[in-house]
């Protein structure tokens, strides 16, 4: 018997080992990966709970990976971006409008051409657990496979110099909002589908009232001024390009002096020109959401996040799709047929150089890439409400009760190259508008002085 035990021994004794190790009694020295934080500032989002989702998911396979979301004021969110980066404490990723991408590509860096980062897979075993890292291989999309996945606005935006400078995790655009007892008051029966209906009722149909001193009581329309009309830039120029006006070329060129622009132009200045038939609103009337929200003012034309403030108040209300030109292409044309183009309103997030010079570009681009990807951004999407970017999830929301309007636009949305100085371009607008409708500067002129100023930028 001792024999036999002698020589079981013999044969089993080198598996002792074996077994061990499968079983994680035994292992050998344990794989780790260094630890990476990644920093993530925006301006939208006020906490980091919209993002917790995909960080979540994100770290299963990369557990070594911390990100931090940090808001920040809107006021002074460039400069608080370059001092950061100044002082070493900016982020890593950040999140700016769409027309800033120009401009903060001084301070980005683009895709590069892999975005490989350790992966760590984590297993149970009987008696214990253990970790397995890999480094697979990973290659960045192609450029044609983001011009495939994204819609045309997001394409024309994030792409610039054949590079991709950052990716979006939502969208939203302008629609068109109106009161449902002003519209019914006036003997009006249906919305505004064009611009020129738009006129037509503003002018003929009473939905503006002044008073004796012609004080706006009640207003048509909130359109026209500059400093109290949301997406103001953004209004000019959607005009601008619905009339058939190039806003830039690829030479960098600005046209939008041109006449087509300048019909755009004098259309939107009407409604706050006191001589004009179509009068309806001007610098002294309080911010528009809020004249709205308190039932002076029949259209309003804003985006998917203002639906929530107006949900909540005590308007009867409904919500349209944006104006368009007729099918003649003139503003003042009557069609039941549009020409669509629409407004895209949307935040990039792009790579820091301060990244990349800390050696943690390639794995901010990876977690990017990750976030954005159809397969994931989903999470961010469902917590925010917001729109998909990507076309195939975008059929996801086209029936949707409260979003599948928005989501049928963002297919005709338009974008321009706004430039390296995003926010001077919106302001050159702006001050176009003021120059027109307070200091009576000939509209031309104008025209032709923004058109310059936006052209420097370029």
């Amino acid at each position: 018997m001792r024999r036999v035990l002698l020589i079981a021994a013999i044969f089993l004794l080198p598996l002792i080992p074996i077994v061990l190790v499968v079983t994680g009694v035994l292992q050998s020295k344990p794989q780790t990966v260094p630890a990476v934080t990644l920093t993530i500032w925006g301006t939208e989002e006020a906490t980091a709970k919209p993002f917790e989702g995909l960080v979540n998911r994100y770290k299963q396979l990369h557990p070594y990976v911390t990100v931090n979301y940090l808001p920040m004021r809107v006021e002074d969110y460039f400069d608080r971006l370059r001092n950061g980066w100044a002082s070493g404490q900016g982020p890593d990723l950040f999140l700016v409008p769409n027309s800033w991408v120009g401009q903060m590509r001084d301070f980005a860096t683009p895709m590069p051409r892999t975005l490989t980062v350790p992966i760590v897979e984590t297993k149970r075993g009987l008696l214990g657990t253990s970790a397995k890292v890999s480094t697979p291989q990973k290659v960045s999309p192609s450029l044609n496979t983001i011009q495939q996945q994204f819609v045309d606005a997001v394409v024309g935006d994030v792409i610039q110099d054949s590079q991709l400078w950052g990716l979006p995790l939502a969208m939203d655009t302008i629609v068109t909002y109106y009161n449902k007892d002003l519209l019914n008051n006036s003997r009006i029966f249906e919305p505004a589908k064009t611009w020129a209906e738009l006129k037509s009722q503003v002018a003929g149909s009473k939905l503006t009232v002044l008073d004796a001193k012609n004080n706006v009581v009640q207003s048509g329309v909130a359109m026209g001024t500059a400093d109290n009309v949301p997406y103001t830039a953004d209004l000019l120029t959607l005009l601008m390009m619905q009339n058939g006006a190039t806003m830039t070329t690829p030479e960098k060129r600005v046209l939008f002096q041109e006449v087509p622009g300048l019909t755009a132009l004098n259309f939107y200045t009407s409604f706050a020109q006191l001589q004009k038939e179509t009068y309806s609103w001007n610098a002294d009337q309080g911010n528009a959401l809020d004249a709205f929200l308190q039932g002076k003012v029949a259209y309003y034309f804003g985006t998917l996040a203002d639906r929530a403030k107006i949900a909540a108040s005590s308007l009867k209300w409904d919500v349209a799709p944006m104006l368009h030109m007729a099918a003649e292409g003139d503003i003042d044309a009557q069609s039941n047929t549009a020409r669509f183009i629409d407004v895209a309103k949307y935040q990039v997030m792009m790579i820091s150089k301060a990244s990349g010079l800390a050696g943690r570009s390639v794995q901010a681009w990876n977690f990017l890439e990750y976030i954005s990807h159809a397969n994931n951004v989903g999470l961010y999407v469902n917590e925010t409400g917001k729109l998909y970017a990507q076309r195939k999830l975008l059929t996801q929301q086209k029936d949707d009760p409260a979003r599948g309007l928005y989501a049928g636009q963002l297919l005709t949305a338009r974008s321009w190259y706004h430039g390296r100085q995003g926010p001077a371009m919106e302001n050159y607008l702006t001050t176009l508008i003021r120059s027109v409708t307070i200091d009576r500067d000939e509209p031309q002129e104008a025209l032709n002085l923004a058109a310059k100023q936006v052209e420097s930028t370029l």
